[in-house]
């Protein structure tokens, strides 16, 4: 896609644009992989429309780990009752990688199963072996697809 503006240009547009041009904003800065855009991306997860908060995380993940700073808003959006949201912000805490253990090893154990699953989602793809224990721990969950998911983690982690 053409887009017409420059960086710098979509960055204000986070500001002020209207819903469909600051679509095209986000979009343009996380295929540039923007980093200058994570805080104000991270924001937008919070306050924003659905469609827009789900091109955030897309563009955060997109940014990969440069995004850092956003794990937690990131975290905190995974809990949101949008399946379409928590899928992008899944996929732009694995493409973050390792500093998003940390939290997505606490997310293991969130009340939410849906949030449990996408935890060892990430954290099976992460790869990181830090994640091993906590998993044979939420293995042991309540929900068969909260179990299915962290056995397919380990089985993951442990083949690497």
């Amino acid at each position: 896609m053409v887009y017409q503006f420059t960086l710098e240009e979509a960055f204000e547009i986070l500001k002020t644009g209207d819903v469909d041009t600051r679509a095209e904003a986000i979009k343009y800065l996380g295929e540039e992989r923007y980093a200058p855009a994570v805080a104000r991306l991270a924001q937008i997860l919070a306050d924003a429309d659905p469609g827009t908060r789900f091109l955030a995380a897309q563009a955060l993940g997109k940014i990969g780990d440069e995004a850092e700073s956003a794990i937690v808003p990131l975290l905190q959006a995974l809990r949101a009752d949008d399946m379409y949201l928590r899928m992008a912000v899944t996929g732009a805490l694995i493409n973050i990688g390792h500093p998003a253990v940390p939290g997505l090893v606490k997310a293991l154990f969130d009340r939410n199963k849906a949030v449990r699953r996408a935890a060892a989602k990430a954290l099976g793809k992460i790869g990181s072996q830090r994640a091993i224990k906590p998993l044979q721990v939420a293995v042991k969950d309540g929900d068969s697809s909260v179990r299915k998911m962290c056995q397919e983690a380990l089985a993951r982690l442990q083949a690497s």
